[in-house]
């Protein structure tokens, strides 16, 4: 693609970061977590020289200090941006960002200044971030900016990038793993678990006591004290904040985000009772407590606030990227119902699902997309999503042909014919989609059916094709066969 441009830019002078098939990024590691989305965003270079060309651009190209029309996601490792229209992404990891600060602004000198974040890097210089917001509107732009800002200050006072060496020993020493190091076969597996259960619902035990003291001043610094002498070794300070909380009890936030589905249920079940007190402190704990992972990175999937205008496009992205990984569309023949993929999609996502019309609007923007899947409506009102190289005709003649193998059993006394069950069978694929396959070729020409006490059962089209051999032939022929 970039030789195809015949020139280079900040974009393609950073670090590449590879997109998945759907244009979103590819994290790096486990531990990266994406924490904010914003669109319409330029990348510009401030030194007076060019960066260094890459090597997979001509010599003859030129050089362009912007490039504009991006798409900016932050993560807890970089900052990734995304030329939707070309396909092409670079990340500027946080380890190389020396600092970064806010500049620019509307001034009575410059009323329509925009809005910047300048980082200073060890590797490119200074770059800039300019925020353009949706439609030149400034408002929008000066809070995408200060909401960018603030993500990439705390991914810098975590430096969540230094945490996997340290998780990895941790784990290596936790008892659970030590003990069970000493057992072999199922002996190991049940007391690893068993181990790591009394471990998870100490650290669970202590969450919960700390967040439900957060209303009382003096109990809350009680606990901090005794939760910063017991973790850190008596250090001060160091469960002061929750950034540095959560750097040295990183198991405790994987614990703590098991439990989001179970006090979600709580709250929905005490949602339903009117006039309890209880039910409007456990609303309240239950908000503090998802609004603490929010701000603390813990969801992988990005909520509509993190996404902002572009939370269904990037929810659809999700969808074409869930849908193709071990080619989970194709296997079912290329098609899949709406209520199908609700399910599958919400049930991976855990406790972070979405709801019916999300989904709606993220199918609608595939085909806008160009994301090689869309959405299909069927006379009958059954919407599915298919891939755009499926073929109605291959379709057909596979049915048709299915239809033409059954005639064999129509001489051995059989009934012969096809139905929905031996569609669905034959496919691997739902009773409905095959149902539904079978009607669309119908209406082509290529089968028709023959409606009884017994059901509905579909043959091969004669009057189209005008080779009747299969249906009529001699009885001699069958004896002979069935005697061999």
């Amino acid at each position: 693609m970039a030789n195809k441009l015949q020139t280079w830019s900040p974009l393609t002078c950073i670090s590449p970061a590879p997109l998945s098939p759907s244009g979103l990024i590819t994290l790096e590691s486990p531990d990266e977590v994406e924490t904010l989305v914003r669109n319409n965003i330029e990348l510009r270079c401030e030194g007076s020289s060019p960066l260094p060309r890459p090597s997979s651009i001509p010599p003859s190209s030129s050089w362009n200090a912007i490039h504009d029309q991006l798409t900016i996601h932050i993560t807890t490792h970089r900052i990734v941006l995304i030329d939707e229209s070309l396909s092409i992404g670079g990340s500027i990891p946080l380890p190389l960002v020396v600092s970064s600060t806010t500049v620019g602004g509307p001034s009575f000198r410059s009323p329509k200044a925009s809005y910047k974040i300048s980082l200073l890097t060890h590797a490119w210089g200074e770059l800039l971030l300019v925020f353009r917001g949706y439609q030149n509107s400034y408002t929008k732009s000066q809070k995408d900016r200060a909401e960018a800002y603030n993500s990439i200050k705390r991914a810098m006072q975590r430096q969540a990038w230094r945490n996997v060496e340290r998780s990895a020993i941790k784990e290596a020493f936790r008892p659970s793993t030590a003990i069970a190091a000493r057992k072999v076969g199922v002996d190991a597996i049940m007391t690893r678990n068993e181990l790591r259960h009394r471990e998870n619902a100490r650290l669970a035990e202590s969450a919960f006591s700390s967040v439900a003291a957060a209303g009382d001043p003096v109990n809350s610094n009680k606990n901090a004290m005794m939760q910063s002498t017991q973790i850190s070794g008596g250090k001060k300070g160091r469960v002061a904040d929750i950034d540095a909380f959560m750097g040295e009890a990183a198991e405790l936030i994987k614990v703590i985000h098991k439990y989001v589905a179970t006090i979600e249920r709580e709250r929905t079940s005490t949602a339903g009772v009117g006039g309890e007190g209880g039910s409007d402190n456990n609303t309240k704990d239950t908000d503090k407590l998802a609004s603490m992972l929010q701000n603390m990175g813990m969801t992988s999937a990005l909520s509509a606030k993190q996404s902002g205008s572009t939370y269904h496009t990037q929810l659809s992205r999700q969808l074409v990227d869930f849908l193709k990984y071990n080619n989970k569309l194709s296997k079912c023949g290329g098609m899949m119902t709406l209520t199908d993929v609700y399910c599958l999609f919400n049930r991976a996502r855990g406790s972070n699902m979405i709801s019916p019309e999300d989904l709606l609007k993220a199918v609608d923007i595939m085909k806008e997309l160009n994301l090689g899947l869309s959405k299909r409506t069927f006379d009958s009102g059954i919407v599915v999503i298919q891939e755009d190289a499926f073929d109605d005709e291959s379709m057909a003649r596979q049915l048709a042909d299915l239809a033409l193998d059954s005639m064999k059993l129509l001489h051995r006394g059989s009934g012969g014919g096809i139905t929905a069950m031996d569609v669905s069978r034959s496919l691997k694929i739902s009773v409905l989609l095959a149902n539904e396959h079978l009607m669309c070729v119908e209406q082509m020409g290529w089968i028709c059916r023959d409606v009884t006490l017994e059901g509905v059962r579909f043959f091969p089209n004669l009057f189209v094709s005008g080779d009747y051999s299969s249906v009529f032939r001699s009885d001699a022929a069958d004896v002979t066969t069935a005697a061999e």
